[in-house]
């Protein structure tokens, strides 16, 4: 059985032990009393704290009421998603300076911010490539992972689509620029559509990508089309969490000149940086 206390009348589980050693107090992290000739636990002092709603961009250094003396233990239920909305910033920071141990017990979802979509390209020539995903769960101590849920990087900016130019040799030439490519997930921002759109006539203006949500990727914009002369690529589709966006489809042109390449995607984000710390799985 735990130790208990009597305080003002009421019997009650103490918080905290302190112990008077050489005329001074010491806090202590756990007890042990004699029952029966063995050994037991009566006391461990955990600080513990459960995420029960989405959060974005957890730092644990900075979660209110931490006691980093006792045995830290942070638990994420199911169907919570830890998230962050700039590629920046991780998901999940450990924190450091800990006197116990830490220990986290993810249940849910820890998800890197997704990288952003290219820009669409100016008329004959390549959209620009999507950018990387962010972290999931930066390390900044050793410590313990109960991993039942999913840790994944961002997804991966999608390319943005190719400009298309024709050279028409009856009329002035047209041009097409391209579409933008959409956002990983999660809410990583669409990219850009190159805006340029005339000639003989403009059929459809390019669009921008879309962006991505917590729980999916965004698709790429279209790119503009010039009487079917110039057609400017479509931007490619961001990535999911944990993978790369799709590259940007290249301008085509049926008048002649040359036709711009699509944009490169991005690649997903590093789901755990360790940065040469130690996780023991438990």
């Amino acid at each position: 059985m735990p130790i208990s206390v009597k305080d003002s009348g009421t019997i009650r589980t103490p918080d905290a032990i302190w112990v008077k050693k050489d005329g001074t107090w010491q806090r202590i992290k756990s007890v042990k009393v004699k029952d029966g000739g063995s050994w037991r636990d009566a006391f461990n002092s955990t600080w513990s704290y459960t995420f029960s709603s989405n959060t974005n961009q957890v730092d644990l250094d900075n979660l209110a009421g931490i006691d980093k003396f006792m045995d830290v233990e942070i638990t994420i239920n199911s169907g919570v998603y830890i998230y962050s909305n700039n590629s920046s910033v991780p998901a999940l920071k450990t924190g450091s300076g800990y006197g116990g141990t830490l220990t986290i017990i993810n249940n849910g979802k820890i998800y890197g911010c997704g990288g952003t979509g290219g820009t669409g390209g100016s008329p004959g020539g390549g959209g620009s490539s999507g950018s990387t995903g962010g972290v999931a769960l930066y390390v900044e101590t050793d410590f313990n992972l109960d991993d039942n849920g999913n840790i994944l990087g961002g997804g991966g900016g999608g390319g943005g689509g190719g400009g298309a130019t024709a050279d028409q040799w009856f009329s002035d030439d047209d041009y097409a620029g391209g579409g933008g490519g959409g956002g990983g997930q999660s809410y990583g921002t669409g990219g850009s559509r190159n805006g340029t759109c005339n000639g003989s006539g403009c059929n459809q203006q390019s669009s921008n990508g879309a962006g991505g949500s917590l729980t999916g990727a965004g698709g790429g914009g279209n790119g503009a089309n010039v009487q079917g002369h110039a057609i400017g690529g479509t931007g490619g589709t961001g990535g999911t969490v944990g993978n790369s966006g799709s590259s940007g489809a290249g301008g085509s042109s049926t008048g002649g000149g040359g036709t711009g390449g699509g944009g490169g995607a991005g690649g997903a984000g590093t789901a755990i940086q360790t940065n040469g710390y130690t996780i023991t799985n438990v």
